[in-house]
């Protein structure tokens, strides 16, 4: 009798591996959608906003006031960058700060009432934004495409 050989159950047959190809790669793919999509953004965003300004005041304008560090970590902005943000929207007027009542060493970040007028206008705009980045798709593509992005950034 010949002794039998083991083999793992979970064994695959051996494929001819494929070559890569960069046009076929996720990650690739939304970085040139992104930068597409930015493309859009500039030419047509009022203001002069930039997409981390849009996001500020568009999260402001949805969940009110709220400390700088929990807006950044809403709008997904480390420190440096929230601050950053944060400095050039208040020089703009568009945004006010105070030191948090119930923590002194926190600010409070709201918007003024330019602000909420610049907010919905820009919310306005991105309608326009989306509806051109996203004109090759119908709807149920795009809303594949949001839940998609939705499961990705949520790990």
């Amino acid at each position: 009798m010949q002794p039998k050989t083991k083999t793992a159950p979970t064994e695959k047959p051996k494929e001819a591996a494929q070559p890569y190809r960069l046009d076929d790669a996720p990650g690739f793919l939304l970085r040139v959608a992104l930068r597409t999509h930015t493309s859009i953004f500039v030419a047509k965003m009022i203001e002069e906003l930039t997409p981390p300004q849009f996001s500020t005041l568009a999260k402001l304008r949805e969940v009110g006031s709220c400390s700088q560090n929990h807006l950044g970590r809403l709008i997904h902005y480390d420190s440096a960058t929230i601050t950053g943000v944060i400095n050039r929207l208040k020089s703009r007027g568009l945004i006010k700060s105070s030191k948090d009542p119930l923590d002194p060493r926190r600010r409070q970040i709201e918007l003024t009432d330019k602000g909420r007028r610049t907010a919905d206008a820009a919310i306005e705009t991105i309608g326009e934004i989306s509806g051109e980045t996203f004109a090759p798709l119908t709807r149920e593509e795009f809303r594949t495409l949001t839940e998609i992005l939705k499961k990705i950034i949520r790990r």
